[in-house]
């Protein structure tokens, strides 16, 4: 078994600080970091729906240290759509959402396991 992973961020508020980071946890290199209550851990985002075009994206997120909810949830962003479609138009973007619908379903189930891991 592997030592915990831990990463050191640079706060405003009690400076340099080391926290244990999730193995599903992308890195912070591109996370400024005032508070210790805005470190963020953050997942691989991943697209919905289809590639390239995507109707939204998602992401495993936690805030151990903030204010709000701190267990491990599933941040979920729609991208901005205003748009006059035509039927096919219309058909192809319900397609995408269901394709969407199918992928925030196995990230459900992914979250559920890390949930459960984290109970232990």
């Amino acid at each position: 078994m592997s030592a915990p992973r831990t990463v050191t961020v640079q706060t405003s508020d009690l400076g340099a600080v080391t926290v244990p980071e999730p193995t599903w946890c992308a890195g912070h290199a591109e996370q400024p970091v005032e508070a210790l209550v805005d470190l963020g851990h953050r997942g691989t985002e991943h697209a919905l729906g289809r590639p390239g075009d995507p109707v939204g994206i998602a992401f495993v997120s936690q805030h151990p240290h903030g204010n709000g909810p701190r267990e491990i949830g599933l941040f979920v962003e729609q991208t901005a759509l205003a748009i006059t479609l035509g039927p096919d138009a219309a058909r192809g973007l319900a397609d995408d959402y269901e394709t969407a619908a199918a992928q925030l379903r196995r990230l459900a189930d992914w979250l559920h396991i890390l949930q459960a891991g984290e109970r232990r």
